[in-house]
């Protein structure tokens, strides 16, 4: 584990979150996200300090509610919750598509030869250019379904 990792939420304050990181012989590391909120950088700069194996997976979700539709939940009529809350930014900076590209280019630059996406607090957007960018083999996650690394 990489024990707890936090990040500020607007109106929520400090919230922590951990990831599970497993080594996989002969593969390298498999990374399991919970929601995403401390970004994925931040975890796989702690995986990579932790060990010097190459990532081979990363699972979970990443947290990237840019559009409508699934992933950003309405509290009041009108307002996007997801994307303003959980985000690490506040109201006035929203997460944008610099920051996907950002997050898309962390993960190209880790290598992993698969990534397992949640869609949970991710649009149908943010799903799509993951799995058109990523160069590693990218699956969404269904329940009930089984995979093989």
């Amino acid at each position: 584990s990489t024990g707890p990792l936090a990040r500020s939420l607007f109106f929520l304050g400090l919230t922590e979150e951990q990831a599970l990181i497993v080594k996989l012989e002969g593969k390298g590391l498999v990374i399991f996200t919970g929601c995403g909120h401390p970004t994925i950088e931040v975890i796989l700069n702690m995986a990579t300090s932790l060990s010097d194996d190459p990532i081979y997976a990363i699972g979970g979700g990443l947290h990237f509610p840019l559009t409508s539709g699934r992933g950003s939940y309405e509290g009041l009529p009108g307002i996007k919750l997801q994307m303003i809350v959980g985000t690490g930014k506040p109201p006035w900076r929203r997460i944008s598509d610099h920051d996907l590209s950002n997050t898309i280019k962390a993960i190209n630059a880790a290598g992993p030869k698969y990534v397992f996406l949640s869609e949970h607090d991710t649009c149908d957007y943010s799903i799509k250019r993951f799995k058109n960018e990523l160069k590693a083999e990218t699956k969404v996650l269904k329940t009930g379904a089984t995979y093989r690394i």
